[in-house]
């Protein structure tokens, strides 16, 4: 086995499809990260099924998990939920969701601080992605890391009181934003998805290379993000609502729930 290893991997492979996309990637797609190329250029339309598919998902789950409520006879709700519940009816005058955050006051400060800047990092990850590791989906996934953050500090409530979480306008809009810009190349009698790529020259800053893929990986972001906002408003949910009611069994034999009311 080790020489048949060695001999696969000392052999010199024949010319295979990943060359091409490596020399043309900046010629034909203007990037010289050749993997984002590759989804937003020369393998846009599998790029396009797949944030479709997920899209699919997050709205299956949703659906799976708006209306579930467990069993009362399944596991017991955790101990720090019950704890906080317990806090939260000896002080009804405290506004919902704020118990968590003046716990956790501290890493609640830092993560409200974070929020922005982890903002940027998204928007920095899906400008340079056509040149440098980055892109819609690690874009889309690092934007949902600020909101996750919130989530675990502050509650569903809190958040969801402060900041409108539209998560289906995200992915309505990212999934027309791709379609659109693939659309766009039909009136210049281009296929689907044809890309372009050129320079604008723009005061101060001279040339700068501009693509249409970049509109395309904007669509993928938005529907990245707006998924794993779904799927975490879904789960997030679970901890503030209660196990469903246990079945009442049958009345004792020889006995009427009236009369039993009436003794």
């Amino acid at each position: 086995m080790a020489l048949l290893a060695f001999g696969v991997m000392t052999r010199i492979p024949p010319d295979l499809l990943g060359q091409y996309f490596l020399e043309n990637a900046y010629t034909a797609g203007g990037g010289t990260n050749a993997v984002n190329v590759i989804l937003v250029d020369f393998r846009s339309f599998d790029t396009l099924g797949e944030i479709a598919v997920v899209a699919a998902v997050a709205l299956a789950t949703f659906a799976l998990l708006r209306r579930f409520r467990p069993a009362a006879d399944s596991v017991d709700i955790p101990d720090q939920q019950r704890t906080l519940a317990a806090w939260e009816a000896a002080h009804p005058a405290r506004s919902e969701g704020t118990i968590v955050a003046d716990w956790l006051l501290v890493p609640s400060v830092i993560a409200r601080l974070l929020f922005p800047v982890i903002g940027l990092v998204a928007v920095y990850l899906l400008l340079r992605g056509h040149d440098q590791p980055g892109g819609g989906f690690a874009a889309g996934l690092t934007a949902s890391i600020a909101l996750l953050l919130q989530y675990m500090i502050g509650g569903a409530q809190w958040i969801e009181s402060r900041i409108l979480v539209r998560p289906l306008t995200w992915m309505g809009g990212g999934l027309l934003v791709a379609v659109g810009t693939g659309l766009a190349a039909w009136p210049f009698g281009l296929p689907f998805l044809t890309s372009y790529f050129g320079y604008a020259d723009l005061p101060l800053l001279g040339e700068v290379p501009t693509a249409s893929a970049l509109l395309f990986d904007i669509g993928v972001f938005m529907l990245v993000f707006g998924s794993a906002v779904l799927l975490l408003i879904a789960l997030a949910h679970q901890s503030i609502r209660g196990r469903r009611a246990a079945p009442r069994g049958p009345a004792p034999t020889g006995e009427s729930p009236a009369a039993g009311r009436e003794g």
